[in-house]
């Protein structure tokens, strides 16, 4: 039998990135007061190209038997890290709202959805991806001639990360 060859989604302009300062469930996000509210911030027009870089890592549990000449392993704990590289336009706070926002030390949490526009409001029933985060001290970069100015920081992840949270009324 042939496998399906799926419809794909291009990236481009499909990814929202937000810093949403409280959310009472992170499984289900309200969508009106919490995630498209007057106190969240859209990053993704900020954040370059190659500046948002979530990562992984899981542990392996050594599993060691004296009936075995093998030794076993399982799955250990998880890691979650998260940076961002966004445009820095120090003399337009307008133009600077990632920056601004992103000042050492606020707490929040960054939400994620993938395959929607970009310009399109969080609605119910959206699949997000929900990371409480402290933000890590802002480094200014410089990058050259023909570049423009960008900061790097880590957001530091405080809590248990929700993949696939649903949105909510």
């Amino acid at each position: 039998m042939t496998s399906p060859l799926p419809t794909s989604v291009p990236s481009d302009g499909t990814l929202r990135i937000d810093f949403v300062p409280t959310i009472a469930d992170r499984a289900a996000p309200k969508a009106a007061t919490e995630l498209n509210a007057a106190g969240s911030q859209e990053l993704a027009g900020y954040v370059t190209g190659d500046g948002f870089a979530p990562s992984g890592e899981q542990a392996t549990v050594t599993d060691e038997r004296i009936a075995s000449t093998q030794t076993f392993e399982q799955p250990g704990r998880k890691t979650k890290s998260l940076s961002v590289t966004y445009v820095h336009n120090p003399d337009d706070a307008a133009n600077n709202e990632a920056y601004l926002t992103l000042e050492e030390g606020v707490t929040g949490y960054i939400v994620t959805r993938y395959g929607v526009p970009r310009a399109q409001a969080y609605a119910v029933g959206d699949i997000v991806d929900v990371w409480p985060v402290t933000a890590g001290e802002p480094m200014k970069n410089w990058n050259g001639a023909n570049s423009v100015h960008t900061v790097t920081q880590r957001l530091f992840v405080t809590g248990d990360v929700v993949i696939d949270a649903v949105v909510a009324t």
